[in-house]
């Protein structure tokens, strides 16, 4: 019975207030437009954010304290990105071989592999932490980020800071729709990775001759 009652008093509550809604919906109309508002300001907060660098500093373990300056030693420091799939042997050489294939890479300078990964998209962070580790031979920098191509770009500026000479990365491009990758970036910190890293250094570094290179090929 006390159910049946409470049914029924929910129903009139949920009658009455609708009937308000459609006869005054000048509540509804202000309340939408300060929730209108607040998204709208959100999302023009993340997109003037966008070229950013965000990273201020850097922990880097002692491997890749080691890789970064025996490739400053051996020549240019190249750095192939990678989204890394079976992080296996067979995915670095592979890797490697198309990247020296587009771009006609150098035998003899040392080629290190970076890959970052989102680790939460909404949680801004100014350290970056960088760990080394050996593949198969294949020296690969891992870290992680809330967005990857500002996290690349301030590497490479801190690469040039730290060994005085001008780091080289190479890219793929993707291979998706341009619009659907600004979207995946501004809402997930990744997307079409190489032009959005140009811009964040082009803007961090005005000066072209200090600017770390960009090369993007492939696919």
């Amino acid at each position: 019975m006390w159910t049946a009652a409470l049914a029924l008093i929910s129903l009139v509550f949920a009658y009455t207030t609708v009937v308000n809604i459609v006869e005054r919906p000048d509540g509804i109309k202000i309340a939408g437009f300060f929730i209108g508002l607040i998204i709208l300001i959100s999302l023009l907060s993340r997109i003037a954010r966008t070229t950013e660098l965000r990273v201020e500093r850097f922990e880097i373990d002692e491997a890749a304290d080691r890789f970064i300056d025996e490739a400053a030693a051996k020549g240019t420091i190249r750095i192939i990105t990678n989204r890394p799939e079976e992080s296996n042997t067979e995915e670095y050489r592979r890797e490697i071989a198309e990247h020296r294939e587009d771009h006609n890479l150098p035998r003899r300078d040392p080629i290190l592999f970076l890959e970052v990964e989102v680790d939460d998209a909404s949680e801004l962070t100014d350290v970056m932490k960088v760990t080394g580790m050996e593949v198969g031979g294949y020296r690969v920098l891992r870290a992680e980020s809330s967005v990857v191509p500002n996290a690349i770009a301030a590497f490479l500026l801190y690469l040039r800071d730290r060994t005085g000479k001008l780091p080289h990365a190479y890219f793929h491009w993707g291979s998706g729709n341009p619009i659907a990758y600004l979207f995946d970036y501004v809402a997930f910190g990744k997307g079409d990775t190489a032009p959005v890293t140009r811009e964040v250094l082009r803007q961090a570094e005005p000066d072209e001759e200090n600017r770390p290179a960009i090369h993007v090929g492939g696919y």
